[in-house]
């Protein structure tokens, strides 16, 4: 996944961003002289576009990702104002124009959890030995409320042509099991902050203070001890040591006194006989943690599990007191978004697929979504050439490369089968309750799959996301419309340095995750299996150790570096696409006349549009959580540690020895 990305746009009084700013070249424009291209490439080529869009005080990051997020939240809210007043509507549109009325209308509810989650909380204190607590955590799960029963049903990794159940590690609040230890002051700032949170949610439950108080640190504490036998995320990006296919009995044995098929079965599980198991080790740790845990402290902690989830979505009271922890401790963010905002997001979580097709039957032509499959190709082309040339690839897996990435499917623009929404109740009222309703049904259509075929036309992402991504049991990347295009942008006025720069990096970059560190263990059908020969593991895990040691050494934050070994899939995929797009870029008319825009030659043009895809700021507290769990460097890595690594951008920019983008050709590291 590549995220954030810009499509550049013309100038358009349709299209000011926050600052009104109207750029005749929006590349150019934006580029700060003051620093040279050979000191900080990032900041040079965004420093007036950092400075015209500061951080609104409802956001914790704004950069060009989100810009143009802005600039679609204007179509789909226009699609949401035409729905309401569409006398001719039919069934998917009116589900769209009542959810939207359930979401604008929420803040003045009641402060009440829906009906079927209420009646699982009322019988809760029956639950008072780990196998009751066990099955409460299976009929929460029914409910939409998360907890340590990680239940899903997923396509076998080893069997592509199926999908399985599988359970894995789960439970904790916090975005990664490093804020329950770090001493980092930041970090154990938020961990501080937690109980109290916690105690204010389940004031909302009828919790007088001091009982609050105290379930709150019972919360931390036995959240704690999940962290404590929970792998962190860097040790979950092997897929193969996280495949353990069992028979119940054979988890039940793991965990003696449990029986985890009846638990999974209230969660909505179908009848199995095998499952996959993540992280076997987690489950007996979990039986010893609810042994020693007294069941009070438990049943607190699904309670939180229960309120903390559905509270920005009962009533403007609970909204706001979710959002003093979630927005401001974790984020930094000094108010909330909109109310319109805050339903767009509600909206899109429940029933995306429905506003997808709505959005690209106004906005994304048929033959704008022609022009970018071409690119597509261009790009594949290009990667392919690059794989025949690797000196440290033996035959046999450039063969087995080679097919894999001509296996690889271009989704682009927006799926040719959209979701449909048959048999999910919407109502004008009630929001929390609709969530319920589309979870509750979606969980159910992924359930009825196990043991039958992966569903593969449906898309993970919706045609205005502005992103992208790479799928390795799909064996596809998808480009959705947003990332292609803006409102009223005609793409076909786009020059070449800047569609290769952005559009081609992003699709190079996708190309690339189906051979990084984690999705090389995957074969052209989407298999999980061994396709590379032993030395030419050895030659790719070698120049991954050079990219993790470049990393490493960055420091964004004073004492908190990036972590080299978590974001090594993007950190390859960053340099990769690169080098692909500017392979594809190479092969265009533009770039063989040379011809000047804007007093740019064509590969300086390239880079500074590649540059803007990373255009923003961040604030510390987001930048910091960021740090410690996103698989993403943050975005002056993204760029100057990259461009580093690629000869022609020395070229370009006639970097010398002694300029902090200079890096010495021996150490710049060359894996496509």
């Amino acid at each position: 996944m590549r995220l954030p990305l810009l499509a550049v746009v013309l100038a358009s009084p349709l299209l000011a961003g926050p600052s009104n700013r109207l750029p005749g070249d929006l590349i150019e424009a934006n580029r700060d002289q003051a620093v040279p291209a050979r000191q900080d490439f990032w900041r040079h080529a965004n420093g007036l576009w950092n400075q015209a869009h500061p951080i609104p005080a409802d956001r914790a990051v704004y950069n060009s990702f989100a810009w143009q997020d802005d600039l679609l939240k204007r179509d789909l809210l226009a699609i949401n104002a035409d729905l309401l007043v569409q006398k001719d509507a039919n069934g998917d549109q009116r589900r769209l124009a009542d959810f939207w009325r359930s979401a604008l209308g929420f803040e003045s509810g009641p402060a009440e959890l829906p009906a079927g989650l209420r009646a699982v909380l009322a019988g809760l204190d029956e639950a008072k030995t780990p196998q009751a607590l066990l099955d409460a955590a299976g009929a929460l799960y029914a409910e939409g409320t998360g907890s340590f029963l990680g239940v899903f049903a997923s396509q076998d990794k080893k069997d592509e042509t199926k999908v399985a159940l599988h359970l894995w590690q789960a439970g904790l609040s916090l975005p990664e099991r490093a804020f329950y230890f770090s001493d980092e002051p930041a970090t154990k700032r938020v961990r501080d902050a937690f109980p109290a949170h916690v105690a204010k949610m389940l004031g909302f439950l009828g919790y007088d203070a001091p009982r609050a108080a105290k379930a709150g640190a019972a919360v931390l504490a036995f959240e704690t001890k999940l962290a404590e036998v929970s792998l962190p995320m860097v040790q979950l990006r092997n897929p193969d040591a996280h495949y353990h296919p069992m028979t119940w009995a054979e988890i039940d044995a793991l965990t003696p006194g449990l029986r985890w098929e009846a638990a999974a079965r209230r969660a909505g599980a179908p009848a199995v006989t095998r499952v996959i198991v993540g992280q076997p080790d987690f489950l007996p740790a979990l039986a010893r943690i609810l042994a020693a845990t007294p069941p009070e402290a438990v049943r607190d902690y699904f309670r939180f599990q229960a309120i903390s989830g559905y509270a920005s979505v009962l009533n403007g009271t609970t909204a706001a007191a979710a959002f003093e922890f979630e927005g401001v401790v974790m984020t930094g963010a000094k108010q909330q978004r909109s109310l319109e905002e805050r339903a767009l997001k509600m909206q899109d979580g429940a029933l995306g697929d429905l506003l997808g097709k709505e959005f690209v039957a106004r906005r994304f032509p048929p033959a704008q979504r022609e022009r970018f499959r071409l690119v597509c190709e261009n790009v594949r082309t290009a990667f392919a050439a690059r794989i025949r040339k690797l000196e440290w690839m033996d035959a046999d897996t450039q063969a087995w490369a080679l097919r894999k990435l001509a296996a690889i499917k271009l989704r682009v623009g927006y799926p040719d089968k959209f979701r449909g929404y048959e048999g999910v109740e919407i109502r004008a009222d009630g929001l929390a309750q609709n969530l319920v309703n589309v979870r509750q049904w979606s969980r159910a259509r992924s359930f009825a799959r196990v043991g039958g075929a992966p569903e593969r036309e449906e898309w993970g992402m919706r045609p205005y996301t502005v992103n992208a991504y790479y799928s390795p049991m799909n064996n596809e990347i998808v480009m959705p419309a947003a990332i292609l295009a803006v409102p009223t942008y005609d793409g076909a006025l786009l020059d070449d340095a800047v569609l290769y720069g952005f559009i081609a990096c992003t699709i190079g970059h996708e190309l690339t995750h189906g051979f990084d560190d984690s999705g090389r263990r995957f074969g052209p059908t989407g298999r999980l299996e061994q396709g590379w020969s032993p030395p030419t593991e050895k030659g790719f895990r070698d120049r991954c150790d050079l990219i993790v040691a470049q990393y490493d050494k960055e420091e964004p934050l004073p004492g908190i570096r990036v972590n080299g070994k978590l974001t090594l899939g993007e950190n390859i995929a960053d340099i990769g696409g690169v080098e692909i797009a500017l392979d594809a870029f190479r092969a265009t008319e533009a770039f063989r006349s040379g011809r000047l825009i804007a007093g740019q030659t064509p590969l300086q043009r390239f880079f500074l549009a590649h540059a803007f895809a990373f255009a923003g700021n961040t604030r510390a507290e987001t930048l910091r959580n960021r740090l410690l769990s996103d698989t993403h460097s943050p975005m002056p890595q993204r760029i100057n540690v990259v461009l580093r690594n690629v000869d022609s951008f020395h070229e370009a920019f006639g970097t010398q020895p002694g300029d902090a983008m200079w890096l010495d050709p021996k150490e710049r590291v060359k894996i496509w």
